[in-house]
């Protein structure tokens, strides 16, 4: 068997201890050592950043950012293709500045890290990016900085009106400078979705794999490599993939706030690719393929645990956010009658896999029908490892699915209603809200604020929360919202926030709910509909009570209650006038507002 120094390389980015080439300052040195081309992630930034520097008016360009989101990365390609120079710093190099002039005649530096310059080197540095960030010198920098840092250096310096700029640029993720002097970059305000077909292709399709060839386990059809086993695993790009349900994750994750860099799902990537669950190992070598592979012992190589960092201590899983936002899916620890009962006794429509499927679960199987209480807890792993392989490998679309909505693959996932949250924001980036999805949300809103299981799905009725108002028993409706009706003042619309990008550059943030009082949008109450609230909201439209899920969702929606009765009132008094209370009713399961009988008609409340 030959050692392809790819599966070495390859592995520096893994999960190990001697990962330092996840960092961009070391991959030309480790491209360099192995003799591997290292990986290229083509962001769509470079190119307009490095349009943006050859314009006749170039700007500074600030790149902020979590670690490993690919500030330096970007910096570095944009160096190189200004320059022409393939290698344009040295890893000791904080600062460096282009040795030719921009086209228009300017001068451009590029600071590799601000945290790393020493505090008197950013003293001696920082009138000359004051002057470069206010307009006051022709002169361009590139800065790599995360926001924290960011925010603090100017803070430190008393530059009070540029720190609060850039504080609101970052809430309100704004890239321009009002004043027209900088873009502000935020690499983490994005999903990174678009990323993974890149990430993924520049692993399982890199030139450095035709090094197998002449390697015996290439040809070896009844035992062949694990490693090459789970590269085709990874190839595969369509809606039964494992690649398209990750896309689908990390998405998810971005719209609930559990963003991933870029170096996290390389790191990801090369895990479900080489991971090993065997004692004292953590990633394939090419060596240890060939073992796993003449013991027939494929469930220690398996991909569809390892995306869930399987081959690594409990202790190991929580240093990488990767697996610790994939664990919070919880697949394979949810129960389904449908795939269960499959697995168990067999079912030719659920799709297998000639290395991790039938092959390493029926001897398990066969055992545990044997005897289950000997072989109980080796069935239970195994069964979940079932469950999160079909995750990876159904197509939630399929019209099996849509018959049978409980063979969808989400249902062996916490989020139930998986599918419908990237339908809903498939839908509001293109043909519009999927009308199905709209109703059953203002459904589960509805009975959210009423306290009453309503059937209620063509409008918003807005109520105050329990316990706003003093002396306040019952609830009182504020408003409707949604369809326009005679009298009503408020509406309702579905939409992506304001500063969502569609594409490459999609932010990643969730739609929202916008209600918005006598047209006045810039006083609208927006409910953002992370896929978190979204599966409380869908599963309470399905007939769940709201005490099944965590109090966050409640608050959530208690804070939109408030929000939008306080902006109706501001409307009502606007006008001079003062909003009556009155009794919410539900009748036939539908929704009706009712007078007080207690109160006349135009009394003060």
């Amino acid at each position: 068997m030959t050692s392809n120094p790819l599966v070495d390389f390859l592995a520096s980015y893994g999960p190990q201890a001697s990962s330092n080439n996840l960092y961009d300052e070391f991959v030309v040195e480790a491209a360099k050592r192995t003799g591997c081309a290292a990986l290229e992630i083509d962001q769509p930034l470079t190119a307009e950043l490095i349009g943006l520097l050859q314009s006749a008016t170039p700007k500074c360009v600030i790149l902020t950012g979590t670690a490993g989101d690919g500030k330096t990365y970007t910096a570095r390609k944009v160096a190189e293709a200004l320059s022409g120079e393939a290698r344009v710093w040295s890893n000791t190099q904080k600062i460096y500045t282009l040795p030719k002039p921009l086209p228009s005649g300017r001068s451009a530096l590029f600071i590799k890290d601000l945290s790393e310059i020493n505090e008197a080197e950013k003293n001696r540095i920082f009138p000359d990016i004051m002057a470069a960030l206010t307009g006051e010198t022709t002169d361009v920098f590139v800065i790599c900085v995360n926001d924290g840092h960011l925010l603090k250096f100017f803070r430190d310096r008393g530059e009070a009106e540029l720190h609060d700029r850039f504080a609101e640029m970052l809430r309100s993720d704004a890239r321009e400078d009002p004043n027209g002097h900088f873009w502000l970059v935020n690499m983490s305000r994005q999903s990174h979705r678009h990323l993974v077909d890149q990430i993924v292709d520049g692993v399982a399709d890199h030139d450095g794999w035709a090094g197998c060839e002449g390697c015996p386990a290439l040809a070896d059809k009844e035992n062949p490599c694990p490693i090459r086993c789970n590269r085709d695993i990874l190839l595969r790009n369509d809606p039964a993939s494992m690649r398209a349900r990750l896309k689908d994750m990390i998405r998810m994750a971005a719209a609930d706030g559990r963003h991933l860099s870029i170096r996290q799902l390389i790191l990801l990537t090369v895990n479900i690719l080489l991971g090993d669950a065997k004692a004292s190992s953590t990633l394939l070598t090419c060596r240890k393929a060939k073992m796993r592979s003449r013991n027939n012992v494929y469930d220690l190589t398996n991909p569809f645990a390892n995306a869930f960092g399987v081959n690594l201590t409990e202790r190991e899983r929580r240093q990488y956010g990767a697996f610790t936002v994939l664990s919070e899916y919880q697949v394979g620890f949810e129960t389904n009658n449908v795939f269960d009962h499959g697995l168990l006794w067999g079912d030719d429509s659920l799709p297998d896999c000639p290395w991790y499927g039938e092959r390493i679960f029926a001897p398990i199987r066969n055992m545990y029908r044997g005897d289950p209480s000997r072989h109980s807890a080796d069935f239970q792993r195994a069964i979940v490892d079932q469950r999160r392989r079909l995750f990876f490998s159904l197509d939630p679309q399929s019209p099996k699915v849509r018959i049978n909505p409980r063979r969808s693959p989400w249902n062996l996932s916490v989020f139930k209603h998986g599918s419908d949250y990237i339908a809903m924001v498939e839908g509001l980036l293109g043909a519009g809200m999927p009308q199905q999805i709209a109703r059953q949300l203002l459904r589960g809103l509805n009975r959210m604020m009423t306290g009453e299981m309503t059937i209620t799905d063509d409008r918003l009725w807005i109520t105050a929360p329990s316990g706003v108002y003093l002396g306040s028993e019952i609830p009182l409706l504020v408003q409707h919202a949604g369809h326009p009706r005679t009298g009503g003042i408020s509406t309702m619309s579905f939409l992506v926030s304001g500063n969502h990008r569609v594409g490459p550059s999609d932010n990643g943030r969730p739609p929202v709910i916008r209600v918005a009082t006598r047209g006045r949008e810039d006083r609208a109450v927006d409910l953002a509909l992370r896929p978190t609230l979204v599966e409380c909201l869908l599963r309470i439209a399905d007939g769940a009570l709201p005490a099944s899920f965590s109090s966050e969702c409640q608050r959530e929606v208690e804070r939109f209650q408030l929000q939008v009765a306080t902006e109706v009132r501001r409307a009502f008094e606007l006008d001079g006038a003062t909003p009556m209370p009155k009794e919410v009713r539900m009748l036939d399961g539908n929704l009706q507002e009712h007078a007080i009988a207690i109160m006349a008609e135009g009394d003060a409340w």
